[in-house]
């Protein structure tokens, strides 16, 4: 007879409610038919009343509870048995049932809600046997003692059995669920390694065979333009090959394929935006710059994340928004930066031309870019016009350092 965990206090005053009609119940019928010219019949009514108050802790002592209603019986049946029409008239006495009102609650309670399951069985039987009196047979009181007793009993059993059963369901559906996002969880990390892998085997061997190409043509080339250009492409693949290198171990460090051969990237300051302000500036667009903190070293992938997000925007804002005014803001804290990039809405004609250029998917690109290094991207037009990319990035974020 395990218990059921205890419920709210809507149901403390469900009990409180219950408590006050049973004791209210009980003692209408004592003071019916009862012998209360005496003050054993009093002082046993008040007991009486009191104790069947006690089904306001029916939930939380149920056995305490069942055993004074016990003992009551008790007080009723000994004396009578010992000084016949000391409590109730003889005439009423082989029907009378000492078990209290409140003795089918409290055993209801008991075996829902008990806590020491042999104890209470015992006082259930003790309980139904003084209710039921074998050794004073009648069919008014063993029927109303069976009623009182027993039926409690085992209502209670299919309750209990119920709600745990039920409480059985939804423990296996919460399993259920988190085995369900155990298994996205490790589809997710198991695509990521997959992506890690492709960029690694394909893309970066790629891109460094290029760049030892543009270095052995700025090796050989006699041309000066021509070394210049090499050179401009190898360190343009170097760049990719370093964004690569963090991007890739973005993605591995989800599995937990840590290795050694190379240590994790040195943090870094923010890229430098006044380059991307003046491009934009130099087209027309007038740019803000706010900055707010203490400027914080943050690993190389998010810096690269913040630059790339400044550059898809103020893009965005030279190709849908002429004439806008744009405040780029950049917040330091301890273990974040906030970026943000606003414009106050087109103030001239669009270019459909120049609208239309480009794959219509940086943003998304951007997103994913994101949130691959667990920050959060919020887009959207602002309420007053205008448009408004602002993402909310981690200072540190740990890579597997290896290709």
């Amino acid at each position: 007879m395990p218990s059921l965990p205890v419920r709210s206090s809507r149901h403390l005053a469900l009990d409180a409610v219950l408590a006050v009609s049973v004791a209210a119940a009980d003692t209408w019928l004592a003071v019916r038919h009862w012998h209360l010219d005496t003050t054993y019949g009093w002082t046993l009514l008040v007991v009486q009343t009191v104790v069947q108050l006690g089904l306001v802790l029916r939930r939380r002592a149920p056995e305490a509870l069942l055993g004074a209603l016990g003992v009551v019986a008790l007080l009723q049946l000994v004396p009578q048995l010992l000084v016949p029409g000391l409590i109730w008239a003889p005439d009423v006495d082989p029907i009378w049932v000492v078990a209290p009102l409140a003795s089918p609650y409290a055993i209801y309670a008991t075996v829902v809600y008990g806590r020491r399951p042999r104890l209470g069985w015992a006082l259930i039987a003790a309980v139904t046997l003084l209710a039921v009196r074998p050794w004073q047979p009648h069919v008014t009181v063993v029927t109303l003692g069976i009623l009182m007793t027993v039926m409690p009993a085992l209502l209670g059993l299919w309750a209990a059995g119920r709600q745990r059963l039920l409480l059985a369901l939804a423990e296996r559906a919460e399993r259920a669920e988190r085995e369900r996002h155990l298994l996205a969880a490790q589809a997710r990390a198991e695509e990521r390694a997959g992506l890690a892998r492709e960029m690694h085997d394909v893309v970066t061997h790629r891109v460094t065979l290029m760049v030892l190409q543009a270095g052995a043509l700025g090796m050989s080339a006699v041309d000066e333009d021509t070394r210049k250009i090499a050179e401009e492409l190898r360190t343009a693949g170097c760049q990719a090959l370093e964004e690569l290198r963090d991007l890739v171990g973005v993605l591995r460090a989800p599995a937990g394929e840590r290795a050694t051969a190379r240590p994790e990237p040195a943090p870094v300051a923010v890229p430098d935006l006044s380059e991307l302000l003046a491009q934009s500036r130099s087209v027309g667009v007038a740019v803000e710059m706010v900055e707010e903190g203490v400027p914080v070293a943050v690993s190389p992938v998010v810096g690269r994340t913040a630059y790339r997000l400044v550059q898809e925007a103020l893009t965005n804002v030279r190709k849908h928004a002429p004439g806008a005014t744009v405040v780029v803001e950049l917040h330091y804290s301890a273990d974040r930066i906030r970026l943000s990039v606003t414009d106050t809405g087109p103030a001239g004609t669009t270019d459909p031309a120049l609208a239309a250029t480009g794959s219509g998917s940086g943003l998304t690109g951007l997103r994913q870019r994101v949130e691959l290094v667990r920050g959060e991207l919020t887009t959207g037009p602002r309420p007053g016009g205008g448009y408004r990319v602002a993402a909310n990035l981690p200072v540190y974020v740990p890579t597997e350092g290896t290709l």
